[in-house]
């Protein structure tokens, strides 16, 4: 959090990290980089060779290349994306598991801006949006970046993808964030931040 706050650091994890790291389903994925997603209804599976005949209750069916290339920087965001009613807000505790502090920036704009402006300096191809959530054992079609299963909705997460041609973590630096940021406790922020209309 110092390096992020202080230097700007932002780190961008790869894709493959995310994919083989288990933490229970807090920054680990193994849905993630996924294209595919197929579920069958309950039915009947054959060994002829065993003459064994035997039922399951459901059968799912996923694809995704052995590596997928990328990286990704996660952000928690606060937004009409995550809360239609701002009255319905609340963050997940769950949340809490990220660490001891977080960083809110209080100026997004110049925050993405000074992000984007160094990719387009690196020369890197970039994505930026909010990430969608879905049932992962009821649908039946590709997948994208930008959704994870449900399980990961309490993060309401807002992510910046690269596509690189690496599986390596990648980093840059935007300078101090003193000016647009703040650096809290995390049970401050998670146990007291309220959402009130300005008046």
């Amino acid at each position: 959090m110092n390096d992020l706050y202080y230097n700007g650091t932002i780190y961008f994890n790869s894709i493959q990290y995310f994919r083989k790291l288990e933490d229970d389903e807090l920054r680990g994925d193994m849905y993630e980089g996924l294209s595919r997603i197929k579920n069958f209804p309950a039915g009947q599976f054959e060994i002829p060779a065993l003459n064994h005949k035997g039922n399951y209750l459901a059968l799912q069916l996923r694809q995704s290349y052995e590596t997928v290339l990328g990286n990704i920087y996660s952000l928690y965001c606060i937004s009409s994306h995550g809360w239609a009613d701002p009255k319905d807000f609340s963050i997940d505790s769950k949340n809490k598991r990220f660490g001891s502090h977080c960083i809110i920036i209080k100026d997004n704009v110049k925050f993405l801006s000074l992000i984007e402006h160094k990719l387009k300096e690196e020369k890197i191809t970039y994505r930026i949006g909010f990430v969608d959530y879905y049932d992962k054992d009821n649908v039946d079609r590709a997948i994208h970046l930008f959704e994870k299963p449900l399980e990961f909705e309490y993060q309401k997460e807002f992510r910046i993808y690269l596509d690189r041609i690496s599986d390596k973590a990648f980093s840059i630096k935007i300078g101090s964030l003193v000016n647009i940021a703040e650096l809290h406790n995390i049970n401050d922020v998670i146990d007291t931040l309220e959402l009130k209309p300005v008046k």
